[in-house]
């Protein structure tokens, strides 16, 4: 009906791109995971992640500015766009190693839209990776940079603390790195880094997890 409605209209390309693909097409395409891949994808836990998730994300007082803008905003509406979703919550959720059964739970108590057929591939599958890459080709994880980029995001003492964990991770997981072209270069960027630097991430990253 898409298709034919634009053939007839003056109808931007990119509109009816986006909404054949990115709106029919996912939907359609997370639906059939759920139902072929979703027992496997919601027993998985690729990394082995166990932290739990402290009231802090429930209250919007992780001190982490752009974290805390998007759960205010999910706690006021219980929704946000699905970039947000992906790249500040669950990039950040991530980063921190929180357990995705964990991250799962989060998800289904804060969503006005949160499906089981919805949050088992994007939360298992997407956003944390948890399946290993059934669907998915790499991490959806990004240091600051990315969300300044993206965002209205003022800067602050958050991005070291983002900065930290991204670096942290890739460091820490860097023989899942090496073999994936897209992402291995970091971890060469990582190494060029003055020993100084690399211990300040390092540093900014364990200090904040062990004051969760």
């Amino acid at each position: 009906e898409a298709m034919d409605y634009a053939a007839g209209n003056d109808i931007p390309l990119n509109s009816l791109e986006g909404f054949v693909r990115q709106i029919v097409g996912w939907r359609e395409f997370i639906r059939a995971m759920y139902i072929l891949k979703g027992r496997e994808e919601r027993t998985r836990n690729y990394w082995g992640f166990d932290r739990k998730i402290p009231s802090s994300f429930y209250t919007a007082e992780t001190g982490i500015e752009p974290l805390d803008i998007v759960i205010k905003k999910v706690l006021r509406t219980g929704y946000c766009h699905h970039i947000e979703r992906l790249m500040v919550l669950g990039n950040f959720m991530m980063l921190c190693e929180f357990d995705p059964d964990e991250v799962y739970q989060w998800f289904m108590e804060m969503f006005i839209d949160a499906y089981d057929w919805v949050m088992v591939p994007n939360v298992y599958g997407m956003s944390q990776f948890a399946d290993g890459g059934i669907f998915a080709t790499k991490p959806y994880i990004s240091g600051s940079n990315y969300l300044m980029k993206m965002s209205d995001f003022k800067k602050g003492e958050w991005q070291k603390v983002w900065d930290g964990l991204f670096w942290r991770f890739m460091d820490k997981h860097r023989e899942f790195f090496n073999k994936n072209p897209r992402m291995g270069m970091l971890i060469r960027t990582f190494d060029k880094m003055p020993a100084e630097k690399r211990e300040e991430h390092l540093n900014h990253a364990e200090s904040f997890l062990e004051n969760l």
